[in-house]
């Protein structure tokens, strides 16, 4: 699987399961990924504040955010989950 933000990659998705809503992974991030890093860091930080105006608009609006699937199929996702360690964590838009 790959992460996308609309047309950029942003990196390969391995190990993939599923509970309930969530679908977890581990992200072999591409240098791409690095633009998003402080939006990541601040959508995991459960003790912080989340401010979406230091964000371009964009970067939040789920319709931008899709996996390329295993059968190249482009599945949307809400901004996902993105941790220092790799760890991926999203819910496919339905």
């Amino acid at each position: 699987m790959i992460l996308y933000f609309k047309n950029t990659k942003l990196g390969e998705v391995h190990d993939v399961s599923g509970e309930g809503m969530w679908m977890y992974g581990i992200l072999k991030p591409e240098k791409e990924i690095e633009v998003f890093r402080d939006l990541f860091n601040d959508l995991i930080d459960e003790e912080g504040q989340f401010d979406e105006t230091r964000y371009d608009k964009e970067w939040l609006e789920d319709e931008n955010w899709y996996i390329l699937d295993e059968n190249n199929r482009k599945r949307g996702i809400i901004v996902p989950a993105v941790y220092p360690d790799g760890a991926i964590n999203w819910r496919w838009i339905f």
